[in-house]
């Protein structure tokens, strides 16, 4: 099977820092995020899921003064 993994995005930029929704995914799922994530500034908006639920989009002139961090943490390890 493989690794499960709860992520989870967190924004931060001169408005305050944005707690992504957290969830699982598989190490694969993770590493296809990673490969995303590595576009964060040159894909334009952004939108996240916030932990309470709320959703919200980050204009792109936003986003070039943001920093993305994705939390990682090892939930289940099956081999």
């Amino acid at each position: 099977m493989g690794s499960k993994i709860e992520i989870q995005m967190v924004i931060t930029n001169e408005f305050g820092e944005f707690n992504g929704r957290k969830f699982i995914v598989t190490k694969e799922d993770y590493e296809s995020i990673i490969k995303v994530a590595k576009g964060f500034y040159t894909n334009g908006s952004f939108d996240l899921t916030c932990e309470d639920g709320s959703f919200m989009v980050f204009a792109p002139d936003i986003v070039q003064k943001s920093i993305l961090k994705i939390k990682k943490r090892i939930v289940e390890d099956v081999e």
